[in-house]
């Protein structure tokens, strides 16, 4: 059985990220940025963190979804649907009294059509250009 927790040790975290086939990060570096994270919602099989997404935010109008991501093994059984879910319940709350909330997120090739259940648009569209990205040492 899945259970879902508001934490995600900082190891947890970088192996999960290269099972996905993404980079290692910094152990201070990614324990910060998850420590600063707005919200954070983990997937758990008993004590084996397997899934999670977080929420970074300027605190006023503009957030980013980061780190969606499902272990491998686990993909395909909902717990990426049920991490949007939560994701998007915590910013819908966000958005209560008519507040204006802008929710940005970059999508991995082929997992485009995913977030669009979720009502999220591709870009470019009529409305606006392609989002854009910028590393370094990435």
């Amino acid at each position: 059985m899945i259970t879902y927790k508001s934490e995600i040790p900082t190891e947890a975290y970088n192996n999960m990220r290269i099972a996905v086939g993404w980079k290692k990060l910094d152990p201070q570096q990614a324990e910060t940025g998850l420590k600063n994270s707005a919200y954070l919602t983990a997937a758990w099989d008993k004590d084996k963190p397997v899934g999670m997404a977080r929420v970074v935010s300027d605190g006023g109008y503009m957030t980013l979804i980061a780190d969606v991501m499902v272990l491998p093994d686990y993909q395909g059984r909902g717990i990426g649907r049920q991490l949007l879910t939560k994701v998007n319940q915590w910013l819908d709350d966000l958005g209560k009294d008519g507040l204006c909330v802008m929710v940005n997120l970059m999508a991995t090739v082929g997992n485009e059509g995913f977030y669009e259940r979720f009502g999220f648009e591709l870009r470019p569209n009529d409305r606006m250009g392609a989002g854009m990205v910028r590393w370094i040492n990435g």
